[in-house]
């Protein structure tokens, strides 16, 4: 379902436009963005939720792109961003991209047809691994040949620059895991992902990587991203002095589940 349909898109020129693809427990979403003028011009919102069968998952989105002949059109930049918990960050000192499967192995059980992507992020001197299922890779490269892919916690820790606060919790939360980096400044504290079904399991974690990187929560604010309700953020207010959004400063999509759930989409990988 489209949620922004901006009447300047011109279809004849994608190529100035980045599209970004989102999938996730909110299904399979893409933006078509101006990066120079700072615009969103076009937002889908997935007309189905995650399924948890992966092969059905897979074919639900195959029938899905193949009916939207936008997605096959050329653009300057595609970004595929993937929520996935299969993830860990580690110094690059001790990196050899040889042994990535073999590192992400013994932290997450990796599916037949699971891939491990790298990315190397020289400003916090690592390398964050990540596991995608290949069959979802290779269906949207039907469409587009050529895309950077990242984990779902990556546009957070690309773009910490954009929120001032020195403390900072980055909390994204779907149903079933949440995902915690916490940064000092600009280094990165704490950054990993833990099973949560529900929010009291979620705001657990938080609390329990607060007190590992003994930050001081009055001095810190949470941002947060995902499926977290109106009554969740309410509740981080009596833990919290600052509960914010993640949000582009400057591309800006409307109320608070718009942003926490197609924000990431607005920021370039």
């Amino acid at each position: 379902m489209p949620v922004i349909v901006n009447k300047q898109l011109e279809l004849d020129k994608t190529i100035q436009y980045r599209l970004s693809i989102q999938a996730d427990l909110n299904g399979f979403s893409f933006s078509i963005v101006n990066d120079l003028q700072k615009k969103c011009h076009f937002l889908y919102q997935s007309d189905f939720a995650f399924i948890e069968d992966p092969d059905t998952y897979n074919v639900a989105i195959y029938k899905m792109i193949k009916s939207f002949p936008l997605l096959s059109k050329k653009f300057a930049s595609t970004d595929v961003i993937i929520n996935t918990h299969k993830f860990t960050a580690i110094p690059l000192s001790n990196f050899k991209s040889e042994d990535a499967g073999l590192i992400l192995g013994q932290l997450h059980f990796l599916e037949e047809l699971d891939e491990v992507d790298i990315i190397i992020d020289e400003p916090q001197e690592m390398a964050l691994l990540f596991a995608v299922n290949s069959t979802l890779l290779n269906t949207i490269k039907t469409i587009q040949p050529d895309f950077k892919v990242a984990p779902s916690i990556y546009p957070f820790i690309k773009n910490n620059k954009f929120f001032p606060d020195n403390n900072k919790i980055f909390a994204q939360y779907h149903k079933g895991h949440v995902h915690i980096i916490i940064t000092n400044g600009s280094k990165m504290l704490f950054c990993n992902s833990f099973p949560a079904l529900q929010f009291n399991t979620a705001l657990y974690y938080i609390m329990l990587a607060v007190k590992q990187t003994e930050i001081k929560q009055e001095d810190t604010a949470i941002i947060l991203s995902g499926n977290f309700r109106e009554e969740d953020s309410f509740s981080l207010t009596k833990f919290f002095p600052r509960i914010k959004f993640f949000r582009h400063p400057s591309i800006l999509l409307g109320g608070s589940e718009l942003e926490m759930k197609y924000a990431s989409m607005m920021f370039p990988l």
